[in-house]
């Protein structure tokens, strides 16, 4: 099955792989909750390669505000494009956006009538979910996520201002549910500092497994209330005394940001931050397979899963080297590239399509068989195989 892909061509068909005739961000769906004891809705936003195969398992991302300021159609493009690129920084990732319906109820630790601002306001009286709303994401929506898609065992929980407080709360009483959190400004002045003061019995608390957070705020202080910034000073105990297993970064931005300019450049660092050493540099397709197998060995001891380079750019390096005499011709280089994929994805017919191709043009003809067969008996619609197949028999005759 040739497929040659000079760079731009690949970036072509990576960055619009759309249907003709629709864009699809997403798709809608609702889940009746007995913790809540509502009907809840989330969206769902699936990674460009899920649909091209049925055989790889992918990271998810929970974002709480997922209808807030068109967050989920920026974060679930910017993990898209993050991903995808000839270089990832970060892997491929479902993204689920859980739709606000009490904001203040679900996102608050404790009940409190103390409002921003600092007056008392009884409407606030629903006050105190955020427990059952974060059982609700680990017992209701997390089974049903995996029960409907492919899904890893790595998880990921962002939130913003107010939705940042249970993504902290999340860490600190349930540690076990998510890989890693982004908080990004989280509402830490809540019921005089309540969730800050959280941090002591959290370090009283057993190693964690590899957990990761990130935390971003900025220099600017209200003048109304709170005045003061106590994400920075939750920063600075972090800092000051690191949590056992808990790799902890963060960014304050200076005056030229505030809290509504920074969520999209927070959510970017924050994702370089959780995935620090997956980006590839643009050179490895010219390096053996053996060391961007090692590459991403480190990087999932690292996070505690397993991580690899998703499937197309690895086909992709093997071509290159296969074919594309303008930076030398390497077979032995390609075929390790494309065993590296089979390794990677033994379900794929493609990737054993092409390790066949590679071989037969060394001219290992047996191998090129061996690796067409497997490729038909995964994909038995695969003309290419068969035909290969059928060549090989009669030169045998």
């Amino acid at each position: 099955m040739v497929k040659v892909f000079t760079p731009f061509i690949l970036f072509i068909l990576l960055s619009f792989n759309v249907d003709a005739n629709d864009i699809k961000i997403g798709e809608k769906n609702t889940l009746q909750s007995n913790i809540l004891k509502e009907k809840r809705e989330y969206w769902v936003s699936l990674p460009k390669s899920y649909n091209n195969n049925n055989y790889t398992k992918y990271p998810v991302l929970y974002l709480l505000d997922g209808d807030m300021h068109s967050f989920f159609q920026t974060f679930s493009g910017m993990v898209n494009q993050m991903s995808v690129d000839a270089s990832p920084t970060i892997p491929e990732m479902i993204v689920v956006g859980i739709v606000s319906q009490n904001r203040v109820r679900d996102s608050s630790p404790t009940n409190s009538l103390t409002q921003y601002g600092g007056t008392k306001n009884q409407a606030l009286n629903v006050t105190g979910g955020a427990g059952k709303f974060i059982n609700f994401i680990k017992n209701e929506l997390i089974p049903t996520i995996d029960s409907n898609y492919r899904t890893s065992d790595y998880r990921l929980l962002t939130g913003y201002s107010f939705t940042g407080l249970p993504v902290i709360q999340s860490l600190f009483t349930t540690p076990d549910t998510f890989n890693a959190y982004i908080a990004i400004d989280p509402s830490m002045w809540w019921d005089n500092q309540f969730m800050l003061k959280q941090l002591e019995p959290f370090y009283q608390k057993p190693s964690l497994n590899k957990r990761r957070l990130f935390v971003a705020t900025s220099d600017r202080v209200s003048d109304i209330y709170p005045k003061n910034n106590y994400v920075k000073q939750l920063i600075e105990k972090l800092n000051t005394k690191p949590k056992q297993e808990l790799y902890f970064d963060s960014i304050t931005f200076g005056l030229d940001e505030n809290h509504h300019t920074m969520p999209i450049l927070s959510f970017y660092k924050g994702l370089r931050s959780i995935f620090d050493g997956y980006m590839i540099d643009d050179h490895a397709r010219f390096r053996p397979a053996s060391e961007l197998k090692l590459h991403f060995e480190k990087i999932s001891e690292k996070l505690g899963a397993d991580f690899y380079l998703y499937e197309d750019i690895i086909n992709w390096f093997g071509y290159e080297r296969l074919y594309n005499a303008q930076f030398g011709i390497d077979i032995d280089r390609a075929i390790e590239f494309f065993l590296l994929n089979t390794e990677y994805y033994p379900l794929s017919a493609n990737a054993w399509d092409s390790l066949g191709e590679a071989y037969s043009v060394k001219g290992e003809n047996k191998l090129a068989l061996e690796s067409y067969k497997k490729s038909l008996k995964l994909n038995p619609q695969n003309e290419n195989a068969k035909e290969k197949i059928k060549s090989s028999e009669l030169l045998d005759k």
